[in-house]
């Protein structure tokens, strides 16, 4: 079976914002993870769509991203009342 040079790329990637995750705080970089290692699964399941591979990234990522900034402002709000 032939992967496309984008699996190992996104594998990569998500690899690493997973491993700096856990040097930092806050999950800023693990939506980012996530995101890649979706784009890695598209790109294993329909080789070429590196396009759709980038929406993926983007859109799981933001979504991601702004969900867990507001679990935390409503985990301050809660706290701080």
């Amino acid at each position: 079976m032939h992967y496309n040079i984008w699996v190992w790329v996104w594998v990569a990637l998500a690899a690493i914002l997973t491993v700096a995750e856990f040097f930092t705080g806050g999950f800023y970089l693990l939506p980012f993870g996530i995101g890649a290692a979706l784009a890695a699964a598209l790109e294993f399941l329909a080789p070429g769509t590196i396009g759709l591979q980038w929406g993926v990234f983007g859109g799981v990522s933001s979504v991601l991203l702004v969900a867990a900034q507001r679990l935390r402002l409503a985990r301050r709000r809660r706290e701080g009342s």
